[in-house]
């Protein structure tokens, strides 16, 4: 695997394990606004 794709894996798999974490814990929030920054704060570190 090339290294976009793996970063690419990366991100979905954390996206992911963080949604479903903030779904089962709704005191952490929605899951899907969770999981939105969560990704997008690994790929502004992934892309530096």
């Amino acid at each position: 695997m090339d290294e976009i794709s793996v970063r690419g894996l990366l991100l979905l798999l954390v996206g992911a394990l963080a949604g479903y974490a903030a779904f089962r814990h709704p005191e952490l929030g929605a899951a899907i606004g969770v999981a939105v920054i969560v990704v997008a704060l690994l790929h502004d570190l992934l892309a530096k």
